[in-house]
């Protein structure tokens, strides 16, 4: 089916933020630090406020006099011992102290772009350098410890093991490089005294409630539109300091203001993720089961507690580590830790990634240890399809799923059987040939706080609104077929209205955790079936029928036995119109419940290695997944793709990197940060081994994220292979498996 959203994103027509006007609109710029941590002992902006076109320039203390409040995280934790969640002071501009390179200290506000980079230069701020801690081990300044499982039937598990595995792995830190970088547009309605804002997000709702509460305002008092995203990942799920700028100095300015990222300030500012090191146990009996997991992983927060900075190191990880594996007895320990580095938030995946990763390559080294086949050893441990509804030692409850399937199909589709004569001809050619297997699950589509509605229109269209916002899922076509085949009308018929808070219900979600369809489709599906109960009254009055006889299908309402009918659509336009009953033209349903799923899968990775230079090559990369019910498949395979190459991109090429000592951003241009290319990657093979879930009405399982929590591992594993060593770490880049090589 063709995609109702290529049209516009395809030939240019699309709208983003920077395509949005607003007249007489001034341009902010902001003066960021170039310390990593320091104090603040003066600034001047005497110059910069008698520049030309200059008509504001802000500080700190300009908007603590304005009522501006610091950011909060929305997602504090307390530690298991009950001390508090720990977050230094978030101040839109910085006060007394900056905590990382590019962290704001003033904005400027002027009549064009150019006037406000030349003024934000003569602000003059004057520094006292304090030391730098790069790395949240080393870091005194930590926001929560959680402990998960049970430590005594732990440590007695790990007492009677006959085998005891260990690593140590890192989870490097990424940046998400979504193609359109941050930027905001606020204006004040002095009449009414209501804000506006445009900007990217991943759902207005959540947007609206963190930046109100900055201002110190109520909701209402703020509007927020978010039109199409260039890409999101996570990174714009959460606010940031210069939306609450651009607000207060449009209010107090009396004009429109807009800011745009640069890439540059994208590279320093925009939230970061992963950033994880583990140490992780294994304890196995004589016949290689799995007895017991331990695991300490010292997670990066980053200067500051974003808004969603727990999901990762605390929330996700523990969802994870277990992966799908029988795991008796577990004890996790995860701490999160303050650097003086770019905040870290919730990146695709937001944790899973990371425990997933740990396992998988726990896996690997207890396999090569105790000298057993890996993919017996995995086989061995997984949790069959006889023992669901499983209920895990870390709390989740896993509902469905045949996981040894998953794994038999995925070697046998990448020819695993005949590996060793490919790795043979790799080795006479000079080479070194590797096979990796990276299994994975994921806990999605948890509770969340949607409401959803469904309209039928006097135009003759079905209107859905949602809250959870498109950001390069397919939402059109998703929730266009989905309406389309519940209530039996044309897809071509249904509009999707999203990001923007006046034209939506009040209370809506985030799109986020692989979730949109449990949740919003939920709901939206509950919604429609109100709307042809409101509907059906009227349809008996139409078809002379009592309301009770008549029965609705295929967009139709029908009178069994009869060959009297009247459609949905035409039902509508005749209602619509007219005031005494446009009311029931519409109906809402909010989320109920718990719709958590577990999507889950195996991917395969097969790559060549150069051991004169440590290039690595992509030969084969199979992928079989079960994410349920598909609406798409089309989307679905496209949703696996991206992720795959994120989750690859990380392990091969990705690292966000500081200065030892100085706190400076060294991979900051696109020319130091590696991103991957399509030349880098060979065809992904896509495969399914849907099993649809029962816990919610369309049995989707979710799918946004699954390449990026599994994809790491089997490349990964598969390079430690070809290298013989599990020595080493992500990225994979050609001098990590050079010197890899040459250690063995």
């Amino acid at each position: 089916m063709h995609r109702f959203e290529d049209e516009r994103l395809l030939r240019g027509t699309a709208r983003f933020v920077e395509d949005l006007d607003a007249a007489q609109c001034l341009h902010a710029v902001f003066v960021r630090s170039p310390h990593a941590h320091a104090r603040i002992v003066k600034s001047d902006t005497r110059a910069a406020r008698e520049s030309e076109g200059v008509r504001g320039v802000f500080t700190s203390r300009e908007f603590l006099a304005e009522g501006v409040r610091p950011l909060v995280c929305s997602r504090p934790l307390e530690s298991s011992d009950g001390e508090p969640f720990q977050a230094p002071t978030r101040h839109v501009l910085a006060l007394d102290r900056v905590r990382f390179v590019g962290d704001p200290v003033a904005m400027v506000a002027a009549t064009s772009l150019d006037a406000a980079a030349d003024a934000a230069e003569r602000v003059e701020v004057e520094y006292e350098p304090f030391p730098v801690v790069l790395d949240p081990r080393a870091s005194d300044e930590v926001a929560v410890v959680r402990r998960i499982g049970d430590p005594e039937a732990t440590a007695n598990a790990f007492a009677r093991a006959a085998h005891v595995v260990r690593i140590e792995c890192a989870n490097n830190r990424m940046w998400a490089a979504p193609i359109e970088t941050r930027s905001a547009i606020g204006r004040y309605d002095d009449e009414h005294q209501t804000y506006r804002l445009d900007t990217q997000s991943q759902g207005v709702h959540v947007m609206r409630t963190l930046v109100a509460a900055s201002l110190g305002i109520d909701e209402d008092r703020l509007r927020v539109v978010t039109p199409d995203v260039g890409g999101s990942f996570g990174m714009k799920l959460v606010n940031y300091p210069e939306q609450s700028a651009v607000l207060v100095a449009a209010r107090v300015l009396g004009a429109p203001v807009r800011w745009v990222s640069t890439r540059a300030e994208a590279l320093l500012t925009d939230t970061h993720a992963r950033g994880h090191h583990s140490v992780a146990e294994l304890g196995l009996d004589e016949e290689g089961r799995i007895l017991a997991l331990r695991c300490i992983t010292r997670g990066d927060m980053g200067a500051y507690a974003s808004a969603m900075a727990t999901a990762s190191p605390v929330i996700g990880f523990g969802r994870s580590l277990t992966n799908l594996y029988r795991v008796p007895a577990l004890d996790v320990t995860m701490r999160a830790a303050y650097t003086h580095t770019a905040p870290l938030d919730a990146f695709r995946g937001a944790g899973k990634p990371e425990g997933v990763y740990v396992m998988e390559r726990l896996m690997d080294a207890a396999a090569r240890q105790i000298g057993i086949d890996r993919m017996a050893l995995r086989e061995r441990n997984l949790v069959t399809s006889r023992e669901m509804p499983y209920c895990a030692p870390n709390g989740e409850v896993w509902d469905c799923g045949d996981f040894p399937a998953v794994m038999r199909a995925a070697l046998r589709e990448a020819d695993w059987d005949t590996f060793e004569s490919r790795r043979a001809a790799s080795n006479a050619a000079g080479r070194r040939r590797g096979f990796g297997l990276g299994l994975y699950l994921h806990t999605a589509g948890a509770g969340t706080d949607e409401t959803s509605a469904v309209e039928v229109n006097a135009q003759g269209r079905i209107v859905a609104y949602i809250g959870q916002q498109a950001i390069g899922q397919g939402h059109e076509t998703t929730f266009a077929l989905l309406l389309s085949r519940h209530l039996g009308v044309p897809a071509e018929a249904v509009e999707l209205v999203q990001g923007d808070t006046e034209r939506l219900p009040p209370r809506g979600a985030s799109t986020g955790g692989s979730a949109s369809l449990q949740c919003s489709g939920t709901t939206l599906l509950r919604a429609a079936d109100r709307l042809v109960d409101k509907l059906r009254p009227h349809a008996a009055d139409a078809l002379e029928a009592a309301s009770e006889d008549v029965r609705f299908e295929s967009g139709r309402f029908r009178v069994p036995g009869t060959d009297v009918d009247v459609g949905l659509l035409k039902l509508g336009v005749s209602l619509a119109g007219n005031p005494a009953s446009a009311g029931d033209c519409s109906a809402s349903a909010d989320f109920e419940g718990d719709a958590s799923t577990i999507p889950n899968g195996a991917y395969a990775c097969e790559v060549e290695v150069d051991p004169d230079t440590g290039a690595v090559e992509i030969k084969r990369f199979v992928g079989v997944n079960d994410v349920g019910q598909r609406i798409d498949p089309t989307i679905v395979d496209g949703q696996l793709h991206g992720g795959v190459a994120q989750g690859l991109g990380q392990a091969w090429l990705e690292h966000v990197r500081y200065e030892d000592g100085s706190g400076q951003l060294l991979s900051g241009t696109l020319m130091d940060y590696a991103l991957p290319r399509a030349d880098h990657f060979p065809d992904i093979e896509l495969h399914g081994s849907d099993i649809p879930t029962g816990n919610n009405p369309i049995g989707a399982k979710g799918v946004g994220e699954l390449g990026c929590v599994g994809a790491p591992a089997a490349f990964m594993n598969a390079v430690a292979d070809a290298a013989g060593t599990q020595e080493i770490e992500m990225p994979a880049t050609p001098e990590r498996v050079w010197r890899a090589l040459h250690r063995t």
